[in-house]
């Protein structure tokens, strides 16, 4: 539908139940308020930082918030106080030709729903008899169909949510959660030739990390002694964590066992030693893998890259793949702007020192109006720790972009449809995705049809 059909629906002043996930209520007051309108957050002492947040989101003063503090149940005290601020608004001289109200009960509690409900049918306890005029409008953000519910007596009316009157981003979502980004999302491509080269030759490039990169930069911690077939005394050891900086900037890494086309690209982007091996301190003077804020976590963070990181750069390059097909065939009007199946799209979600984020387990993301995306990657082949992976990356993309978020993970096992059944025997949700090794070459088309059929 249209934007003129959702203008017909919008309120002078909307109320609004906050829950622990403040993003429906952003997105019913940023479609569902009309020009010159107010949304009041009606919130409890356990919602109140959710309001808060929305209230700085949304631009509101401390006259549209309105607490229950934990009166969440108490059917009188939430009717009250709902009544009250009709009473006030409707007082204000300011409001005279704005006289439409609505609620929008996709937040709160059941409790709060069905209370403030009644209050906006019969807002005087005084006067049974006396209703707003006009009546009052009721809707819900239905997150199965992405559609807002615009309630009447029959069915309720679905109405498509326009994209451009959300004014919403990666970094406005992470806000409404209470996380600041320490710089924006990255969204540039890191060595994009070098990534389609390691996933074109990658069991070559698995073999190098695990024989040459892992046992010269990571630290041997020292097991024991056992006999060999020679009966000859050797040390067992277990690799642990990076070296430090200077240790790992003194290393050469040889690439003797490497194809020909990756060392090509590495001598071409001088990161070659005149040994022919790969030089930590060259790629970091050349900058090229992004800096961490502290300097001497540099030679780890390329260690990381060169092992795993690479493979959410190459998910990146897909994805961008696709915004930049979709932008084509937008400029030659085979596809319309609103049908867009990527807005904005990201990854490397940096927070500061001192943020409570916690094990932040999803790697790249990206937004389809409002809907959150988000793709777990790991280079792991072990399927336990796949499917951990999976489940962390959706507790938190959940947490972020509630019911209507829709997550994958991206790995290099190649029987993904082990790990997506493991997750289904845990959590009944078929919409999450696997993207397993065998996936990998033509990955820009296998997100495509998941992301143009996983809402139909």
């Amino acid at each position: 539908m249209s934007t003129s059909e959702l203008d017909k629906y919008k309120v002078d002043h909307l109320f609004l139940l906050i829950g622990e996930n403040p993003l429906p209520n952003y997105v019913a007051a940023k479609t569902l308020v009309a020009e010159g309108g107010k949304a009041y957050l009606v919130f409890t002492e356990h919602t109140q930082k959710p309001a808060e947040r929305l209230k700085d989101a949304l631009g509101l003063s401390d006259n549209e918030m309105l607490p229950l503090d934990n009166n969440e149940s108490n059917p009188c005290e939430i009717k009250k106080r709902i009544r009250d601020k009709i009473k006030e608004i409707q007082d204000n001289p300011d409001n005279a030709n704005k006289k439409q109200f609505g609620l929008n009960y996709t937040g709160g509690t059941k409790a709060m729903a069905v209370h403030a409900y009644q209050a906006l049918l019969q807002p005087s306890l005084e006067d049974p008899t006396y209703k707003l005029n006009p009546e009052p409008r009721f809707s819900y953000l239905d997150s199965r169909n992405l559609k807002m519910l615009i309630d009447q007596s029959t069915n309720p009316i679905p109405l498509d949510i326009p994209k451009d009157k959300l004014d919403f981003s990666l970094e406005k979502l992470f806000k409404l959660h209470g996380f600041t980004l320490s710089k924006p999302p990255k969204t540039k491509v890191t060595l994009p030739e070098l990534v389609e080269a390691i996933v074109k030759h990658k069991s070559d490039w698995q073999n190098w990390c695990r024989k040459v990169l892992r046992l010269e930069a990571r630290n041997k911690i020292e097991l024991g002694e056992v006999k060999n077939t020679n009966n000859e005394i050797e040390k067992v050891f277990e690799l642990g964590d990076w070296k430090n900086a200077g240790e790992i900037r003194k290393i050469a890494l040889p690439t003797l066992e490497l194809p020909q086309e990756i060392t090509n690209f590495m001598e071409e982007k001088k990161l070659l030693d005149d040994n022919g091996c790969l030089s930590i301190p060259k790629i970091e003077r050349a900058s090229i893998i992004p800096k961490p804020s502290q300097p001497n976590r540099y030679p780890k963070e390329i260690c990381k890259w060169l092992e795993g990181v690479w493979l959410e750069d190459y998910v990146l390059q897909k994805l961008k793949d696709l915004q930049q097909q979709e932008q084509k065939e937008i400029d030659e009007k085979l596809k319309k702007e609103e049908e867009r199946l990527i807005d904005e799209v990201g990854m490397s979600f940096n927070f500061p020192e001192n943020a409570d984020i916690g094990h932040f387990e999803f790697d790249v993301a990206f937004l389809r109006g409002y809907q959150l995306f988000a793709l777990s990657c790991t280079t792991d082949t072990e399927p336990g720790l796949c499917k951990l992976k999976l489940f962390e990356a959706y507790r938190r993309a959940r947490q972020m972009g509630g019911d209507e978020a829709r997550v994958a993970l991206v790995c290099c096992y190649d029987r993904p449809e082990r790990i997506k059944q493991g997750f289904m025997s845990q959590i009944k949700d078929d919409k999450v995705n696997v993207f397993g090794l065998g996936d990998l070459a033509d990955l820009s088309e296998k997100l495509k049809t998941w992301i143009q059929e996983v809402d139909k």
